[in-house]
């Protein structure tokens, strides 16, 4: 029997585009801004705590026969947490186009590349499963769903990201500052778990029935097995 047209695109080429390369660079992107982000913090708070480096300052200090006082090495320690902030600034405005940029795709972008769509329609696969495709729909579904999670808090964290960068300048988000920090702080503890949920999840699917998933992330295609003729 002579294969179809479709069989024979399907077979020769052996793979299935599943991503765009403006969702894969996206993804990638964000993935790097936000780690980033972490890192800035997890330096700042517990690699290199400023608070507690006065001393460890003021004792190396006196080591060379200077005798710094505790104000100095505070205006020290504030120069080593000012650095960090401003790193942690500029990553987080690369990280807020990023942001505007997956907007402008969803608002404006082709059907593939936006998330409401890829929604819709594992949402209704799920809706008119059969039974025994019932349980592989539902994960798909919810997978689905943590993905929109993470974009609450993408934006929740864009927002109040921006919104403390520009507090000492605009009275009113200086008045609510700290409440907006505390929401920001919150929020990257959210995507932080988003982050080691997504990265269980994604190992766990590439190990068991989702073969070929990391690579689809990497170059938009995953191979698949080759068939006989038909």
């Amino acid at each position: 029997m002579v294969p179809s047209p479709v069989s024979v695109q399907k077979t020769d080429s052996n793979s299935t585009h599943d991503y765009s390369a403006p969702l894969r660079v996206w993804h990638w992107g964000s993935a790097l801004l936000v780690t980033g982000q972490l890192l800035t913090i997890l330096f700042l708070k517990v690699i290199v705590n400023a608070r507690s480096a006065v001393p460890e300052f003021i004792q190396a200090a006196s080591k060379d026969g200077a005798a710094p006082t505790e104000q100095q090495g505070r205006a020290f320690a504030h120069i080593i947490s000012d650095r960090i902030w401003q790193w942690h600034i500029a990553i987080g405005l690369g990280l807020a186009a990023f942001w505007l940029l997956r907007v402008l795709m969803e608002l404006r972008g082709p059907a593939e590349v936006r998330f409401s769509t890829r929604l819709m329609l594992v949402a209704r696969k799920y809706r008119l499963a059969p039974p025994a495709d019932k349980g592989d729909a539902r994960h798909a579904l919810f997978a689905k769903t943590t993905y929109a999670l993470f974009y609450l808090f993408l934006t929740v964290m864009v927002i109040t990201g921006l919104a403390l960068t520009w507090a000492d300048d605009v009275p009113f988000l200086h008045s609510i500052e700290h409440t907006v920090g505390d929401i920001h702080g919150v929020t990257m503890y959210l995507i932080l778990t988003y982050f080691v949920v997504h990265l269980a999840g994604v190992v766990w699917s590439e190990i068991t029935k989702d073969h070929g998933l990391i690579s689809r992330m990497i170059s938009g295609e995953a191979k698949l097995p080759r068939r006989g003729p038909a």
